[in-house]
């Protein structure tokens, strides 16, 4: 077979990876029950990843390989027992994942209209920034030195 004729995905995951993926984002973060939330497998983690934390994805492979093809055909309820489990066993690995599944999530103006928000960056809107005037930092320098090291 001649490689040049292979069509590529930018997508790192396989299609048993891909479904473990979304069932594990239904359990982590699953729609409101008034459709106002999505869940968190309907937001494009794999781009977030690939933009922001290329280095997690390999990590991520290694995530989804510890749950086994029949995970995705569990109920809810039988699925959280399953990623409650994972998350014991693998504590920071799943501390890691969840930074980067909220980091995506609450990044989406889909959840910033559900909670509230107004769409888009909240900065700067109504804030009038003087370009130079390192004067608004200085709040943060009277903090006590446990927000910070000198």
């Amino acid at each position: 077979m001649n490689d040049k004729n292979i069509i590529t995905s930018d997508n790192p995951l396989n299609e048993a990876q891909k479904e473990k993926l979304a069932a594990l984002l239904n359990t982590i973060i699953p729609p409101s029950e008034d459709g106002n939330l999505p869940s968190a497998a309907e937001l494009d983690l794999v781009l977030y990843l690939q933009t922001y934390v290329e280095d997690f994805l390999p990590l991520l492979g290694k995530i989804l390989n510890n749950f086994d093809d029949v995970f995705t055909t569990l109920k809810p309820n039988e699925r959280h027992t399953v990623v409650e489990e994972f998350s014991t066993e693998h504590a920071n690995l799943f501390a890691s994942l969840l930074f980067s599944v909220y980091a995506c999530y609450y990044q989406d103006d889909r959840v910033h209209k559900g909670i509230g928000m107004d769409e888009g960056p909240p900065f700067p809107r109504g804030n009038t920034v003087i370009a130079g005037d390192l004067s608004l930092l200085d709040p943060v320098l009277k903090r006590p030195s446990m927000y910070r090291k000198v």
